[in-house]
């Protein structure tokens, strides 16, 4: 449907929603959204929605795998690695998920062959902006599911050598600003247009050096020093300044509801990214998987490693994480559908392609069934 007309729907526009309206769509881009009652083209195919939900594709900031295939571990081979990966895309865009940062830890052979898979499959950046790794810089005090071999104290020739293996695509990376040589490493990953994400950290706020450019928060609350009368954790960081980008997992497992309502009545749509921090598990059923240390059980309470307990990442994707930020905070629609599209998209440089519907952008549409409980269709 690279040419169509669209109209009806309940379309979700980034402050607003369209009843009774079109969307003109020609070569795969909107050229046009039309209020009710305003002049139809008619040299295209027409499409009527009815009273679906229409949003733009779901963007996935954070996510290690999902449909059982990990980022982590696809392979030193660049067909089958890009194969996978391939796999996972088709993973996420059936759930409406139409750009994503493929997440992994620091280990450099994932690195590499993950950056392999990317220049491979060679997919537009609009469709995977980037990888994102967690890691290696963070304080092993607060490395929740990073294992200690992923972890390294701010060492200026390791990132070196990992800007390298990513090929020019790193986009995103995890960094706790109390360790000793953070500055340094700030600094190298601001000049090659690397976004710092402070995160695993211990810091009280009033000791550390902030960015001076664009930069993120790693999933607010978990693994980093909390909100407290006492000491000024790196949670607060949000509530009282805001430049950053906050990412916050809306799943039930990772944050309490108390904390989800607290974050959508102080934190705007435009700063918050809804992530699902999704684990090789994800939108499979529960159940065990994997073998010895790194087998992981998935339930209600996420996924966990099975020898310890503790929480490794999500076993929910976009569709979910939108269904219970909407029912735990009674957000309204366009905002909660802004936080896992326009606003992870402007935080990866995206948003001239993705994230809204809107003149001149991608027409990567998502046709929803009943309130968001699965993919009707993607649109144009």
């Amino acid at each position: 449907m690279n040419d169509c007309l669209l109209t009806g729907g309940r379309i979700v526009l980034p402050r607003s929603i369209l009843e009774g309206g079109a969307v003109v769509v020609r070569k795969g881009r909107i050229e046009a959204v039309l209020e009710s009652g305003e002049p139809l083209p008619t040299d295209l195919p027409r499409r009527e929605l009815g009273k679906a939900w229409v949003t733009p594709g779901l963007v996935e900031l954070h996510v290690h795998g999902c449909g059982g295939i990990s980022f982590e571990s696809l392979g030193p081979d660049p067909a089958v690695a890009a194969s996978r990966l391939a796999e996972a895309a088709a993973y996420l865009r059936a759930r409406g998920v139409t750009s994503f940062s493929p997440t992994i830890l620091s280990h450099q052979a994932a690195l590499a062959d993950l950056a392999s898979a990317l220049c491979e499959l060679d997919l537009p950046r609009a469709d995977l902006p980037g990888i994102y790794v967690e890691g290696p810089f963070v304080n092993p005090a607060r490395r929740g599911g990073i294992p200690l071999d992923a972890i390294s104290g701010p060492d200026p020739r390791l990132l070196g050598r990992m800007i390298n293996l990513a090929r020019g695509r790193l986009a995103l990376m995890t960094l706790a600003p109390e360790l000793p040589g953070y500055r340094d490493i700030l600094a190298r990953l601001e000049a090659v247009g690397v976004m710092p994400c402070l995160g695993h950290s211990d810091c009280d706020i009033d000791r550390i050096t902030l960015p001076e450019g664009r930069f993120c928060l790693t999933h607010l609350f978990n693994a980093m020093s909390p909100i407290s009368h006492k000491s000024p954790g790196l949670a607060m960081l949000p509530f009282l300044d805001r430049r950053p980008f906050v990412e916050l997992n809306p799943d039930g497992a990772h944050v309490n509801r108390e904390a989800l309502r607290l974050c959508a009545g102080a934190l705007e749509p435009d700063r918050l990214i809804l992530i699902s921090d999704a684990a090789p598990p994800a939108g499979l059923p529960p159940g065990a998987y994997g073998e010895g240390e790194s087998s992981v059980v998935s339930g209600p309470d996420g996924v966990r490693y099975a020898l310890s307990g503790t929480l490794m990442g999500g076993r929910l994707l976009g569709p979910e994480l939108l269904r219970n930020w909407l029912k735990v905070t009674g957000s309204s629609v366009p905002n909660a559908v802004r936080m896992l599209s326009l606003t992870p998209a402007q935080a990866l440089g995206i948003d001239d392609r993705r994230g809204a519907i809107a003149p001149g952008l991608d027409a990567q549409l998502v046709l929803w069934k009943g309130e968001f409980e699965g993919v009707e269709a993607l649109l144009g």
